[in-house]
């Protein structure tokens, strides 16, 4: 009984360790293109844009962080959004849009520079 224990232990300690879909950085591999801002109805800051596979792996899943700074590069607000598709093929491309909630009114005058990069990626599963 202790051996199947110990056995099925080992085992697990190796399934976390190896080669799982978070365990590598894809990152460099998604080009971010970004829209124009624009304001909402609910007078929220937005950020939309593209994102584009430039692997060859298809991609199940992919989240952007926008971050909004003030004139002296200090931070505003950030954000974070899975893209609109899942499943993403290489060579193809998905949409985002990144909704700040807490900027609104007089806030949008403060903002003065953005910037959007991809923060989690994840690899469609063999």
């Amino acid at each position: 009984m202790k051996k199947a224990i110990y056995l099925s232990l080992i085992l697990t300690s190796f399934l976390l360790l190896s080669g799982s879909a978070y365990s590598e950085d894809y990152s460099s591999e998604i080009e971010v293109e970004l829209k124009s801002t624009y304001n909402c109805a609910a007078d929220h800051l937005h950020i939309p844009g593209v994102i584009k596979n430039k692997s060859n792996i298809t991609f199940e899943k992919i989240k952007v962080e926008g971050r909004a700074y003030d004139e002296n590069g200090n931070l505003i607000s950030s954000t974070s959004s899975w893209v609109g598709s899942m499943n993403i093929a290489p060579g193809k491309t998905a949409t985002f849009d990144l909704e700040f909630l807490d900027i609104t009114g007089s806030v949008h005058d403060k903002v003065k520079s953005y910037d959007v990069k991809v923060i989690e990626v994840e690899k469609v599963s063999p």
